[in-house]
């Protein structure tokens, strides 16, 4: 399952950078964060591996984040592996006019297991909470 997602940004590709690579900065803005824990390099170097635990509805997930691609301040990508499957996420930053930068999300899903045979229905769902990422790290940067 592929889609992507995109919003407008107030501030600079250097802010963004900035924030993005900040290795706590994640806990700012991602609903569900407890704790980040680097397995592997440094993080924001291609290859990086952290292992994100979440609390959703007093259910822990943990999610293995590895760094794909890494050319900010224009593009990021991430692989996001848990028991569900596979999620990559390529955020693309485009420098607009006016102190604004456009933000795209290029998400593809790879689902294991019941989720698989499930996918197709959650697609709204799994939109949304990557919508809701989002606008939670254009809050992040424009604060």
């Amino acid at each position: 399952m592929k889609y992507t997602l995109s919003n407008t940004i107030n501030g600079s590709l250097n802010n963004i950078t900035q924030k993005m690579t900040n290795p706590d900065g994640a806990k700012q803005w991602t609903e569900g964060l407890q704790t980040i824990e680097q397995i592997s390099g440094e993080y924001c170097n291609v290859g990086s591996k952290r292992k994100l635990h979440y609390l959703f509805k007093n259910k822990e997930l943990i999610i293995i984040e590895t760094i794909l691609e890494q050319n900010l301040p224009t593009q990021i990508k991430f692989a996001y592996d848990s028991e569900m499957g596979r999620n990559i996420v390529e955020l693309i930053f485009e420098q607009l006019p006016n102190n604004r930068v456009k933000q795209t999300s290029n998400t593809t899903m790879e689902l294991k297991g019941r989720m698989k045979l499930f996918g197709f229905i959650f697609k709204p769902v799994f939109k949304k909470q990557s919508k809701k990422y989002m606008t939670a790290f254009k809050k992040y940067v424009e604060k």
